[in-house]
């Protein structure tokens, strides 16, 4: 149960949009095994008044694996609707919004204390667990949390990132 839940208020509901989730959407070749699954999730999420926010570094990662489709003519059609997207996004058009914050000290801070996960960056590397994109997630899903006034929490596919996908 969250810090959130256990207040008794009935706060609203935020998803940070980790890439496991994004590809389905986007529908990246070899990576959208579940995308109709994830499609009526997040219809009946969105129903049910749950905001989305889509993270730097899921952007980030969403295009890496749609820079490293094999097929030409696949890896076209999907940058065109990746960018159509980020268009939409940018335009406000799209049912998520940009975490519009920069990446300054406490950021890279809360980086490398691995946000709330209860371990710092480099035990992450030893350990295997949090690569560094999945990290800044965190990161940044942590920052939005202290200042808004709603439960936070990651939408993932993942199992290891699924561990720290509502906060503590």
């Amino acid at each position: 149960m969250s810090r959130q839940q256990r207040s008794g208020l009935r706060l609203p509901v935020v998803d940070f949009l980790d890439t496991s989730v994004f590809v389905e959407i986007l529908g990246v070749p070899h990576m959208d095994g579940h995308r109709d699954e994830v499609l009526s999730e997040m219809d009946a999420r969105l129903k049910a008044k749950v905001r989305f926010v889509l993270p730097t570094a899921t952007v980030i990662e969403t295009g890496n694996h749609v820079f490293q489709i094999k097929n030409g003519d696949a890896r076209r059609k999907c940058a065109a609707v990746f960018m159509s997207m980020l268009r939409k996004t940018a335009n406000g058009e799209a049912p998520w919004v940009l975490h519009e914050r920069t990446w300054d000290g406490a950021f890279l801070a809360s980086l490398c204390d691995g946000g709330t996960t209860g371990m710092d960056l480099a035990t992450h590397a030893v350990r295997q667990q949090l690569g560094t994109g999945d990290l800044s997630i965190v990161s940044e899903r942590d920052l939005y949390a202290d200042r808004a006034r709603a439960e936070v929490r990651i939408w993932t596919l993942e199992a290891t990132m699924g561990t720290w996908a509502e906060l503590p």
